[in-house]
């Protein structure tokens, strides 16, 4: 009847990353930063920032989201279309749908339903999908009018207006916007429409083509069921009580065998391609509330599902994927997003964490072998993971030695970058790591074999620190709790967690200049020494000191490295509605955070 998950490893909802341990090598970058301030934004100044879809097309990632001025279902909502030659570095932010101010007129939905417009009420986008590459190579945009009487009141089928598209071009440029389907049932009428039905007024034949293919495809136009409704032909799978399965994705495990996943661990199969489908049901084993979760095929035939594998809709972290040999039977899960910033604006249904992740469509082209995602954190930020394939969390090596020469190192390590921060290889062989996000830090992890001894030689130079800024480096177990944490503090201070927040006595950091630290920990005695700059610390009669463990692990696993204080709130219990009341707003700092890593070499000594 579907996919199911196997395994026996469940999160921890208590911390952010679930305890649950790191697929490799997965890097994350940060696309859109919400800010009421258009100039540090996407040019819209909007605080509410949700639905991602991405697509390769034309040597760019391209991302599509949907922006509100604050609350889901409120205000003048746009579509925001953001591109990247490199899944790193994102702009060319541009209003892909704008803002739709429906005209004066009155409708009838099917429910009997009578609505009165003034001509001033303004609709938000709604829209599951965004992309679709047609076979005559022509890239579809689209996009999902709708209104709502009440925030709390979904734009389904009677109180949409209908889906919109336009071509992108090539070179990124956009066609005209058109309807390719109107909401029939909820009363409107195309002199009551704001763009002509893209049959009417194109004179573009391939956009007509492509359009009339999307038109005729199930499983794409199956996307739409929550916007369209159960009552448009076009829509296959139904839901028995009158409602919608929520939020569509597929894969296909042969040429006619499909798999079919939607919110709220739903799942069905069809096995004539798509046509047909088996009544969906549950999948008990797959875990999730309305968070989305999203499936493929990955580039060495093995499959993946990514999504929040908690039962609470508000608390939606941490982000993992489960893989499987099949396509029905999933394991082995692992941690792809297990930070959660603090939420900063306010709004109406701002639910914690990653969440409505989608890949790459079938049908639509890839760049490389990677499995890609897009989803948006706290609804409010936009967000872009890369995940190697195959998908794993093995790392072989007995030894760590590593330069930063070339790009392709950072394949081994796992990395977090807000937008206002940057994680880079330079000429030198130094890895670069700049932080001005006042209210998040830059990240980066690199996992090794679980070793109960392990000996870590850092170099590195610190060049600015601002306040509220810290460089913290740990080694942790495999679920993510801290044995060893040294920190560079403002003022050139050294200093490490043990049993409380202590220095450690040396004379210091100076900026610019390179400095070593090693550690050597023991998972038997729960303790470890520091030798800084080939010196130990030591008591007064200079014998090497042995630190107690901040906390007991039995085995080492990571390395992190943090630009800033760990975090722990907000948690499980906290609700998130209307939270903060006062914005966090603050600009970028001024520098932040920046060093640079000379060199790494870890060793497992047993």
């Amino acid at each position: 009847m579907g996919p199911e998950y196997i395994g026996g490893v469940h999160p921890n909802c208590d911390y952010f990353h679930g305890q649950i341990p790191y697929a490799k090598g997965v890097h994350l970058y940060q696309v859109s930063r919400a800010s009421r301030d258009p100039e540090t934004d996407d040019g819209t100044g909007h605080t509410y920032k949700h639905a991602p879809d991405l697509c390769w097309y034309e040597g760019r990632y391209y991302i599509q989201y949907l922006t509100n001025p604050k609350d889901e279902h409120g205000g003048a909502g746009v579509s925001v279309l953001a591109s990247s030659a490199d899944g790193r570095s994102w702009g060319d932010y541009r209003i892909s749908f704008p803002e739709y101010r429906i005209p004066a007129c009155e409708t009838t939905d099917y429910k009997g339903l009578h609505h009165v417009f003034d001509g001033t009420k303004p609709a938000f986008m709604h829209q599951r999908m965004a992309f679709y590459r047609a076979k005559n190579g022509v890239m579809l945009l689209l996009g999902f009018y709708g209104w709502s009487p009440e925030l709390w009141m979904t734009n389904w089928d009677n109180y949409g207006i209908g889906r919109v598209v336009r071509r992108l071009y090539p070179d990124g440029s956009l066609g005209e916007i058109f309807f390719i389907r109107v909401n029939w049932q909820a009363g409107w009428k195309k002199e009551q429409l704001l763009y002509p039905m893209y049959e009417e007024k194109s004179g573009d034949v391939q956009f007509q083509a492509a359009c009339r293919e999307l038109l005729q495809n199930p499983l794409a136009v199956q996307q739409w069921a929550e916007e369209n409704g159960d009552r448009d032909p076009m829509i296959r799978i139904k839901h028995p009580d009158g409602g919608t399965y929520q939020a569509f994705c597929w894969y296909h495990r042969t040429e006619q065998d499909v798999v079919g996943l939607w919110k709220h661990s739903f799942v069905s199969e069809s096995h004539d391609g798509g046509e047909s489908w088996e009544t969906p049901v549950k999948s008990p084993s797959l875990v999730m509330s309305g968070q989305k979760i999203w499936g493929e095929r990955t580039s060495d035939g093995r499959y993946a599902l990514v999504y929040d594998p908690t039962p609470e809709t508000q608390h939606r972290f941490p982000m993992c994927v489960v893989t499987s040999d099949d396509g029905l039977h999933f394991d082995d899960m692992r941690l792809i997003h297990g930070e959660v910033p603090p939420i900063r604006y306010e709004g109406f249904c701002k639910d914690l964490g990653p969440q409505y992740m989608r890949g790459i469509s079938e049908g639509n082209p890839r760049p490389d072998g990677d499995l890609c995602v897009a989803y948006s954190v706290n609804k409010e930020d936009i967000w872009f993971a890369r995940i190697p394939v195959p998908v794993t969390g093995e790392d072989g090596c007995g030894e760590i030695r590593e330069d930063f020469y070339d790009d392709g190192v950072l394949r081994e390590w796992n990395l977090y970058q807000p937008f206002w921060c940057r994680i880079d290889c330079l000429p030198a062989g130094e890895l670069l790591v700049e932080d001005r996000e006042p209210y998040d830090y830059a990240r980066l992890v690199r996992f090794f074999p679980t070793a109960g001894h392990v000996s870590v030689v850092i170099r590195l130079r610190i060049l600015v620190l601002e306040d509220g800024k810290s460089l913290q480096v740990e080694l942790c177990g495999a679920d993510h709790k801290a044995a060893v944490r040294i920190l560079f503090r403002r003022g050139g201070r050294i200093r490490h967690r043990t049993v409380c927040e202590l220095d450690l006595g040396h004379g210091g950091w100076k900026a610019g200049e390179e400095i070593s630290v090693a550690v050597d920990a023991d998972c038997a005695a729960f303790s470890y020494t520091v030798v800084i700059d080939g010196a130990p610390v030591s008591d007064g009669a200079g014998a090497p000191v042995r630190f107690p463990f901040m906390a007991a692990v039995n085995g080492l696993a990571e390395l992190s490295l943090r630009t800033g204080e760990p975090r722990y709130l907000a948690d499980v219990e906290h609700n998130p509605d209307g939270l903060p009341k006062e914005p966090l707003e603050a600009q970028r700092l001024s520098e932040g955070a920046r060093y640079e890593l000379l060199g790494i070499r870890v060793v497992m000594l047993n």
